[in-house]
């Protein structure tokens, strides 16, 4: 049997398949990321390699990624870096989302048929990856995603701007107050040990206002003069939540 190597054979499927995929739709390249701006947007390309690979097996998954300067500037306070990655986005997702697969890992090892992997791989970017990128080049177009089931959003912040610079403010500071009162009544936490013999103890925590993450929903709503209304579902929580939360934030 030839013995093979699979850093090798990882690095041929990036140069042989991945890499000229990308490089005729005009991104650059830099390690296992792939970058291009197009209509003023930035596109994000990743091979993330799973952390628990060997020499004898690896597994990588495809991340897809979606940059608006202006809006990032106004995240982060800054430029956008000349070479972005995946977790600068203000829009990310694995390729399984795009087939409604969830997570999507891809397998190399001692089994694998590399011609087959080449194959399975370039009809994934071809058919999933490259359709995602030129249908939203445009930027008003990510208001679908918030049709999804599954978001593709990396921050809270994101989805609140690209709401608003993109005609829907309304829907921007629903989204925002929604974010505020689901801060201000956070459900207790439950964790359960399942003992030798089988037993499962389960405990319950009582709720706990995570005060900075409420302090800065607070500090963005006066940034962008959003009015915020504590819903009146608290009078349908237990009476002890009831006087947690009056004694916390003077709530009625």
């Amino acid at each position: 049997m030839i013995d093979r190597d699979l850093k090798i054979e990882f690095e041929t499927l990036v140069k042989e398949v991945v890499a000229p995929i990308f490089h005729r739709l005009g991104f650059k390249k830099n390690g296992n990321n792939f970058y291009r701006e197009i209509n003023g947007i930035g596109q994000v390309f990743n091979i993330q390699q799973s952390q628990w690979n060997s020499k004898e097996d690896k597994t990588f998954v495809f991340n897809l990624g979606l940059i608006d300067k202006e809006i990032y500037s106004q995240i982060y306070n800054k430029e956008l870096p000349k070479f972005p990655k995946e977790y600068d986005c203000e829009i990310s997702l694995r390729i399984g989302h795009l087939m409604n697969k969830g997570d999507k890992w891809y397998d190399l090892n001692k089994r694998t048929e590399l011609s087959k992997l080449k194959e399975h791989i370039n009809h994934d970017l071809e058919n999933f990856a490259i359709p995602f990128y030129e249908n939203y080049s445009d930027p008003k177009k990510w208001i679908e995603f918030f049709e999804w089931k599954y978001e593709p959003l990396m921050s809270p912040i994101g989805k609140f701007l690209i709401l608003e610079r993109y005609g829907q403010r309304d829907k921007a500071e629903l989204f925002w107050n929604k974010l505020y009162n689901e801060a201000l009544t956070p459900k207790p936490s439950v964790s359960e040990i399942h003992t030798k013999n089988g037993e499962i103890i389960r405990t319950e925590s009582e709720p706990t206002v995570n005060k900075e993450w409420v302090g800065r929903l607070e500090d963005f709503a006066k940034r962008k003069n959003i009015e915020l209304k504590i819903a009146h579902h608290n009078s349908a929580l237990p009476k002890a939540r009831q006087s947690w939360l009056k004694k916390l934030f003077g709530s009625e």
